[in-house]
């Protein structure tokens, strides 16, 4: 017999597929799918086995009922779940028929379901159903999250499960997804209104760079400028001491050539004598040679030697310079003094009112409103209502002081809380340890070197505040505000402290 011939399993297989695939997509197969499943687990038989009573169940489900207490009737006998019936012994048989019967409607579940896939698109798609019971899909189950039909509902699979029927699930899960859409829908406008912010903040970033730019091209093209004059017009004079020169030179070389041309035609004289050789007329006309007696002496010209002065021309060239170009310096360091009617009584000032220090006793002076009674202040005697300024405050080796700007209108009376918001804009020194701009709260710096002497640059038309390392001229911190009346230097020796008693501040001038 031929390999190839079908086996009988096999005949059986496919006649029952041919037989029941026809039946699949018309409505039986709910009736069939009833008839295919087992009474105990509810689903599509699992290698189904038949008892001595003729009923089939699967393998599994009858041997963990058997296990269980309602299918223990006696020692070693089993009864049927379904008709009650006892039988001795535990015996059951495999029920290929069944089986097959499965295997083929599932086979034609799956065939059905690749014929809808490619339904086209204008199609109306039929009503889903359950691929194990192909009933339609009335339940949801909160539990797995999927959609099942009445049958597995009452299975084992669900039967412990919440489950809904389909149209409140929808209803539920539509307003919470509505609800949750809204929420999105915030939070993507919030980050789109954040995008934006960023995207101004760059052009910001872009247009005071290119401002900062400008300015600093502005700035480096003034000094540019002035060193090219400056290259010039020490051109232009040496040109000038070069031409004065040549000309007096050429002046020598004209009362050269009018000697030579003396000495030359002398000398021609005498060669012509010399050519002569008949003897009578040589001494015939020696009498009328002069330069035969003596000879003629070559009359130098006095010569004073061309001298460019190098000191005009080179010299210490770079500082010259330099110090011509405090005239277009901007701006120059300002002349600061203090104002002895804003010190307080308790702050001691040199004649020239450059200099403060704490001292140990309550000077007797009359109080004014422009007096600070509690601080230990004092406001310098200019005041700035435009324009840039810059000057320095040596600090020596204070260990508590603050130096800045501030409003005419501040606080001058008990406390003081010096922050932009109350009118000042100040750097600060907090017992030898902390140094600190005066925000809100304080932004502490992290500098290097210790410092010695302060820079205090005011912008007035830009809001700009800066402080500046004097020796060395880094950059410590930079407030940046809207000014509206006039501002002061402004400076603060500490608390009423004794340890503080010989270490003064002092107003600086750089010399340039």
């Amino acid at each position: 017999m031929s390999n190839n011939l079908p086996t009988p399993d096999k005949m059986d297989k496919q006649k029952l597929r041919a037989e029941i695939s026809p039946r699949v997509s018309n409505s039986s197969a709910q009736r069939l799918s009833r008839d295919l499943t087992c009474s105990i687990c509810l689903d599509l038989f699992k290698q189904p086995v038949s008892l001595p009573c003729d009923h089939t169940f699967c393998k599994a489900c009858i041997t963990s009922y058997w296990g269980g207490p309602r299918g223990k009737v006696h020692c070693g006998s089993g009864s049927c779940p379904q008709c009650r019936k006892v039988f001795p012994g535990q015996s059951y048989r495999p029920n290929r028929i069944v089986a097959n019967i499965v295997e083929s409607y599932c086979q034609g579940i799956k065939e059905s379901g690749d014929q809808l896939t490619g339904l086209s698109a204008d199609t109306v798609p039929p009503t889903p159903l359950c691929n194990r019971h192909r009933e339609e899909l009335k339940l949801f189950c909160e539990e797995d999250q999927e959609l099942v039909c009445l049958v597995c509902g009452i299975s084992q699979d669900h039967r412990a499960h919440t489950l809904v029927c389909l149209q409140d699930a929808q209803k539920r899960y539509r307003a919470s997804l509505t609800t949750s859409a809204n929420a999105l829908q915030k939070e993507l406008n919030s980050a789109l209104e954040c995008e934006k912010e960023t995207e101004e903040e760059v052009k910001k970033l872009k247009d005071h760079t290119a401002d900062l730019k400008q300015r600093i091209e502005a700035q480096f093209s003034e000094l540019h400028q002035f060193l090219y004059q400056e290259e010039k017009l020490l051109q232009v004079k040496l040109k000038t001491e070069e031409r004065r020169e040549l000309i007096r030179l050429d002046e020598h070389k004209a009362l050269l050539s009018v000697e030579i041309s003396r000495l030359r035609r002398a000398m021609n004289d005498i060669e012509d004598k010399l050519s002569e050789n008949d003897p009578h007329r040589l001494l015939r006309s020696i009498k009328g040679l002069p330069q035969s007696r003596q000879p003629l002496k070559f009359e130098k010209p006095a010569l004073k030697p061309p001298r460019l002065c190098e000191g005009r021309f080179a010299g210490p060239l770079q500082y010259r310079v330099w110090k011509s170009l405090k005239g277009s310096i901007y701006p120059v360091p300002s002349a600061i003094t203090f104002n002895s009617k804003t010190a307080n009584p308790w702050l001691s000032l040199t004649s020239s009112l450059t200099c403060v220090r704490y001292q140990t006793f309550n000077s007797a002076v009359q109080d004014n409103p422009q007096r600070f009674n509690a601080a230990l202040s004092l406001l310098g005697s200019q005041g700035f209502t435009k324009g840039r300024h810059y000057w320095e405050v040596e600090v020596y080796s204070s260990t508590v002081w603050t130096v800045g700007a501030a409003r005419e209108s501040v606080t001058r009376k008990g406390v003081i809380n010096t922050m932009p918001a109350n009118g000042f804009w100040t750097l600060s020194l907090s017992y030898g340890v902390q140094y600190m701009a005066g925000t809100s709260p304080p932004t502490l710096l992290s500098l290097e070197e210790p410092l010695a002497r302060i820079g205090v640059y005011l912008d007035y038309k830009r809001g700009l505040v800066s402080f500046y390392n004097a020796e060395s001229m880094t950059h410590l911190y930079t407030f940046k505000d809207t000014f509206t009346e006039t501002l002061y230097p402004y400076f603060n020796l500490g608390f009423l402290d004794k340890v503080h008693e010989n270490e003064p501040l002092k107003v600086f001038l750089p010399k340039i």
